[in-house]
Parts: C-alpha cells; structure tokens; sequence
C-alpha cells in the first residue's frame, strides 16, 4: 500500500511541475488563436482538466507534445460547441440610420445618368446607333452583327468603339 500512495504522490507532483512549467505557454498558446480572455481561461481549465485525468502518464519525452496537442483539441472543441450554439439577441439592438433619403437620391441620379444617355445614343449616326444597341443593349456579338449587316467584323468593332468614344465625351461635357 505505501508503494501506491508514493506513485500517487510521485504523478501529482510531475502534475504540479507541468503546470507551473506550462501555464503561461499554454496561455499564449491559446492566446494566439482564442481573443476572448474569459474564452481562454475556460480553454486552458479544459487543458489541464485533460492533463490531470492523465497524470500518469505524463513526465516523458513526450510531454510537450501531449500538452499541444490537447490544447489544440480544446481549442477545436471550444469552436465546435460555439458553432453549434444558436445566436442570441441578448445584445442591444444598434440603431441602423435610415438611409432611404440617400438611397432615393441615388435612385433618381441613376435615372438622370440612364436618360443623358439615351439621349446620347439617339445623337449617334444611324447605322452607329444600330450597330451599339446591337451589341450593348441586346448582346448580340460582334461577329453575328457583322454577318447580319453584311461588314466586316473590323468595321463592327470600329463602330463600337467610336460610339463609345463619343458617349464617354457627351457624359464628360455634361
């Protein structure tokens, strides 16, 4: 019996050393992937909980090891359980501001900006003006244009490209 009591002894004691070691390694361990300092205080209970359940066999090499990697898997544990929790509204509602004003201004801009350009589409050259609604309102590429129109696919994209231009300037000067 005085053998069991001396190896009991003898665990609680390396249990004691780890500790006192490893508490602040473990710490910022922890730390370092946990921001929530009550979070890591209750992390790093699991981890010497674990620890003591087996003393035993702590005191190796490998003892830095077991440590780590059971504070790695409290660590996953702990995000596991906040995963699985339903979100609570026991914090305080923030007043949003209302934003519609702003949201109704941008809105009629938006519809300012869309006539200005429709009134500079109706200023392009006929065949211009068909060639870009074509391509940009309707999507029809630039090949099947220059097929459908019997052109070039050159003169298509030259046409395009000189709509742009043009309405780039009309938005410009506006």
């Amino acid at each position: 019996m005085t053998f069991f009591s001396s190896h009991k002894s003898t665990a609680e004691d390396m249990y004691k050393k780890i500790y006192n070691t490893y508490r602040e390694r473990v710490f910022d361990y922890i730390k370092g992937k946990v921001k929530d300092r009550d979070d890591i205080l209750d992390i790093m209970q699991n981890v010497f909980f674990h620890l003591w359940k087996y003393r035993e066999v702590l005191g190796g090499t490998n003892t830095e090891n077991i440590i780590f990697k059971t504070c790695s898997q409290e660590i996953s544990n702990f995000y596991l359980a906040q995963s699985k929790q339903p979100i609570r509204n026991d914090s305080p509602i923030i007043e949003q501001p209302d934003n519609s004003v702003d949201q109704l201004f941008h809105k009629v801009e938006q519809e300012k900006q869309l006539k200005a350009l429709h009134k500079s589409i109706e200023l392009l050259p006929t065949s211009r003006k068909q060639i870009l609604t074509m391509n940009k309102l309707e999507g029809i590429t630039q090949e099947k244009i220059a097929v459908q129109l019997n052109l070039s696919p050159k003169a298509v994209k030259k046409q395009i490209s000189k709509a742009m231009i043009f309405l780039k300037k009309q938005q410009n000067n506006s």
